[in-house]
């Protein structure tokens, strides 16, 4: 399903950028020169007229940039109106019409934009030919040549706020998929955290109560005590993940995981180099990192273990044990692990003939 993009909400003023908005105005300030040749004929009620249109002019373009989509249309009228009228007071109209064209180009949509344009083509060939007395070449030429230049702009720059909506957009959805994947990877850690031994948590439990009734006090203890060992092992491995949610950076977890390893009495090698990498393929990593020790510490016969990443054209993890392995299955941890590595744009590769080896590979550049 495409996302709805608010583009008739979209306006060509830039909150950000008071310049940008603004700045292009300066140009309108030839619309003063035809004065400078005329200035000894020229009274003061015609130059009063001249600078009314040009400040209500301006307005109603400020006004044209905050108002979105075709509810601009009666401000764009108003211009057309004012500056033809006013090209009966000066030729200095002709750089005004140009200020029209981006709010054709970026207010309305095809065919709709060119509608529009050819409106204003209109406008100015009228004042041109109707309400300019000597040379109208001159007058219409200009204008329909920055007219079809800002009209340019104005359709680039609808187009560029689309693709940067639609990006916007993309990217949240992304935000969304991996929050909805990290909660899949919680439920999946819970689930093998806490099912296999609540189910040992409530046999022991039920065993006990029936030696109990049966008579049976020492055996009931003996099967008392296992079930308070389970739950404060439970309680250890909840606190763990719990603790693993909380993302540290890529050096410190291997630290963290290689500290874990030796206080299980596991003897370690570390090869650690510095690598360049995104935030999302470090997150990916920090998490491959921490299930592939967390599944040694809890099924790996191993004494060594290896944990080594490099960065050549690629970045590597590497982490092998010297534990013996006849044949594995993808439970959900490792399923869980694979998935994410290939959201982050990595293979992983499994390997059984010395130990338990995998190696992750980020396929192209990470930086």
């Amino acid at each position: 399903m495409e996302p709805v993009l608010p583009v008739d909400k979209m306006t060509l003023a830039d909150p950000s950028k008071f310049f940008r908005n603004l700045g292009p105005l300066i140009f309108s300030l030839f619309y003063f020169l035809p004065i400078i040749g005329q200035w000894s004929e020229i009274g003061w009620q015609n130059l009063l007229a001249q600078l009314l249109i040009y400040i209500g002019f301006v307005a109603l373009y400020c006004a044209g940039l905050h108002t979105p989509g075709t509810k601009v249309t009666p401000i764009l009228i108003l211009m057309l109106l004012l500056t033809s009228c006013g090209t009966l007071v000066t030729s200095g109209t002709s750089t005004l019409f140009g200020y029209i064209a981006p709010l054709c180009g970026f207010n309305y949509r095809r065919p709709y934009n060119f509608l529009m344009l050819g409106v204003l083509f209109l406008f100015i060939f009228f004042s041109s030919e109707f309400l300019i007395t000597t040379e109208p070449f001159y007058f219409w030429a200009p204008s329909a040549l920055i007219a079809v230049g800002l009209f340019s702009f104005g359709l680039m720059e609808h187009r560029e706020r689309v693709h940067r909506l639609l990006h916007q957009k993309n990217q949240q959805k992304l935000e969304q998929l991996a929050a909805i994947a990290e909660r899949e990877r919680i439920a999946r850690d819970l689930h093998d955290t806490l099912g296999h031994s609540l189910s040992s948590i409530a046999l022991k439990a039920e065993l006990a109560s029936k030696l109990c009734h049966a008579g049976l006090q020492e055996k009931a203890s003996d099967e008392s005590q296992q079930v308070a060992t389970l739950a404060r092992a439970l309680l250890s491995d909840v606190r763990e993940a719990v603790s693993g949610l909380k993302q540290v950076g890529l050096y410190a977890q291997l630290n963290l995981l290689e500290q874990r390893l030796k206080e299980a009495q596991f003897n370690v090698v570390q090869q650690v180099e510095s690598v360049t990498m995104g935030a999302e393929q470090e997150s990916a990593l920090c998490f491959i990192a921490k299930e592939l020790v967390t599944n040694i510490l809890r099924h790996s016969n191993a004494r060594e273990v290896n944990l080594k990443l490099t960065q050549q054209n690629t970045v590597q993890l590497c982490i092998s044990d010297d534990g013996k392995v006849e044949s594995f299955t993808h439970g959900n941890g490792l399923s869980g692990l694979i998935e994410r590595a290939q959201q982050a744009g990595a293979i992983v590769d499994i390997n059984i003939e010395q130990g338990f080896t995998v190696k992750v590979e980020f396929s192209g550049a990470v930086a």
